[in-house]
């Protein structure tokens, strides 16, 4: 199978995370006499928000990248390559979740764990598909140098 319809479908799946990331960020809503004060006050108090969507818009844009550049030596897919790609979505996906929830409880062990959890799990997946596609299955173009395979296999990008 040629890996044309993984890599739309998966380039559909960054879009929508991306865009669910921001979709958590809400304008504050003041109200009073001192309207900018009170805005001033309630924007730094959502610099927590701010600061997990733009580490989660960063760390998507590298698994993008990386995402890319595998399927960019893929000469085919299969069906175990169709699967792993979808776990590693299922994670992907769900990274807009721990990172409200560690926008929204910064000081939390347990956003900063589940935070942590699904990011680790994506990698995991990701490495277990990179691995697959190099080594079980053989779906790298044959004119890529082995040597290559094995450094990638040390890395995300």
């Amino acid at each position: 199978m040629p890996t044309s319809r993984i890599e739309a479908f998966s380039d559909g799946v960054f879009a929508i995370v991306v865009t669910l990331l921001v979709l958590e960020i809400h304008v504050p809503q003041v109200q009073g006499k001192d309207v900018s004060g009170a805005l001033a006050h309630s924007l730094l108090a959502m610099a927590p928000k701010f600061l997990t969507y733009v580490l989660s818009f960063v760390l998507v844009c590298i698994w993008w990248a990386a995402h890319h550049n595998l399927f960019h030596v893929l000469k085919r897919s299969d069906r175990g390559l169709l699967w792993l790609n979808s776990l590693f979505l299922l994670w992907l996906a769900f990274i807009p979740f721990p990172t409200a929830l560690m926008g929204d409880f910064p000081g939390e062990r347990i956003a900063v764990i589940c935070y942590g959890t699904v990011n680790t799990l994506a990698g995991v997946s990701f490495t277990f598909m990179r691995y697959y596609a190099f080594y079980l299955a053989k779906l790298v173009d044959e004119r890529i140098d082995r040597s290559l395979l094995k450094s990638a296999m040390l890395k995300v990008r």
